[in-house]
């Protein structure tokens, strides 16, 4: 079972895998900031590291949705035009994507609606 998802997650690929890495970044770095407030005393902002989880990591986040979502589209492309054992693989990276952009948008909306 572990070799069958570490064998599909090195079909992703080196780029795509480091563009999800770079999404699942910027929402753990955003939620410890929140969480490390929430529980030190002292005043985080101004911490040296406090510009990367406040300004960084929400102007990050869509452009990394919208590069998911251009890769999603590309996928979807590629699927269309593959014989049927290749169009499963860009499907299962389709649906992948698909869940890291409903991860990013449901992280991300809220805060942005906030502002």
């Amino acid at each position: 079972m572990a070799s069958r998802i570490r064998s599909r997650l090195a079909a992703l690929g080196f780029l795509r895998l480091g563009l999800l890495g770079l999404a699942v970044v910027d929402v753990i770095l955003s939620a410890s900031y929140r969480l490390a407030s929430l529980l030190m005393e002292s005043s985080l902002e101004q911490a040296a590291w406090a510009p990367i989880p406040t300004i960084v990591a929400p102007v990050m986040a869509p452009i990394l949705i919208v590069v998911i979502l251009f890769d999603y589209i590309m996928s979807r492309v590629r699927a269309a035009d593959e014989p049927a054992e290749q169009r499963a693989h860009y499907v299962f990276t389709g649906r992948i994507e698909l869940l890291f952009i409903g991860i990013m948008l449901a992280y991300w909306v809220p805060f942005f609606v906030t502002l």
